[in-house]
């Protein structure tokens, strides 16, 4: 007698057939393996990422202070002894310890084929944002020169810096710049490395005297939301030679934005401080990965 063919309905039962011990004998293929919504863990939420909050604890104990200055530059760590880019055991962005990076320097410094580079992917998204299709907020674009002059005085070094067009000194531009701290990342799986510097400018009145030495700026500006990205040509001029450097920094337009987000922590109210930071670090991961040799 020839064997019936098993039918759809003969599958679906034996799939729910269970065994003596109330195992399923044969899951049915089309179950899916991957649930209609995936929760974030068993417990509900999503751990805070640890990259995120230490940087996060590192700007927290900085914020507070008056005239601050939050940025965040592309370079490369390099060995003190060699000159050459460190190298550590990791497979992934690293956060330095502020108390074990004495034998590294860095130099924030890129190719000038980096910078056009950097150049051409801004000035596409500054294209593109102004495009009617595009549904997020646009970026603005500014283009100065702009020269610094340094004056050496009995309470420190004063930067006084006037538009290159005009002669005229810009608007907050004279001052006092005092580094408060700074935290280096190693980036193993990009070509450039970068530091996040939390710095003072204080507002210091016109020195007397000649300048030490001076700085031309040809910087582009794209700003985006609450950060400004700055990508410089930087001409030193000191005793008659010249240094030509290419850089790139991610800076908060206000850092008061973190202050404000800071004192709804410590009054335990809803915030958006860890939000901000990672939208900071957001823009500058992004651009380091865009990087070429």
């Amino acid at each position: 007698m020839s064997k019936r063919r098993r039918t759809e309905e003969d599958e679906e039962k034996l799939s729910s057939e269970e065994t003596s011990n109330g195992l399923v004998q044969r899951q049915s293929s089309r179950i899916s393996l991957l649930p209609k919504e995936l929760e974030p863990s068993i417990f509900g939420i999503q751990p805070t990422n640890d990259f995120v909050r230490v940087v996060s604890d590192f700007l927290y104990m900085q914020v507070g202070k008056e005239n601050v200055e939050i940025e965040a530059k592309l370079g490369v760590l390099l060995d003190k002894t060699t000159r050459e880019r460190i190298r550590l055991p990791v497979y992934c962005e690293t956060v330095i310890s502020p108390h074990e990076d004495k034998w590294m320097i860095f130099e924030s410094n890129m190719t000038l084929e980096q910078h056009k580079s950097f150049n051409e992917l801004l000035n596409k998204r500054f294209i593109e944002t102004k495009s009617s299709s595009h549904k997020g907020q646009p970026v603005e674009y500014k283009h100065t020169y702009e020269i610094d002059k340094f004056y050496d005085t009995k309470g420190g070094r004063i930067r006084v810096t006037r538009d290159r067009k005009t002669g005229e000194i810009v608007e907050g531009g004279i001052v006092q710049k005092v580094r408060v701290a700074d935290l280096n990342i190693y980036s193993p799986n990009t070509c450039l490395d970068y530091r996040i510097s939390v710095n003072r400018e204080i507002p210091r009145e016109m020195p007397e005297g000649q300048h030490n030495f001076e700085r031309n700026k040809d910087r582009l500006s794209y700003t985006h939301q609450i950060v400004k990205i700055d990508l410089t040509q930087v001409k030193v001029s000191d005793g008659g030679s010249q240094d030509l450097t290419h850089e790139l920094e991610v800076e908060f337009i206000n850092p008061r934005i973190l202050l404000e987000e800071k004192l709804k922590i410590e009054k335990r109210q809803e915030n958006k401080y860890l939000e901000i930071v990672e939208h900071f670090l957001n823009n500058i991961r992004m651009l380091a990965k865009s990087a070429r040799l």
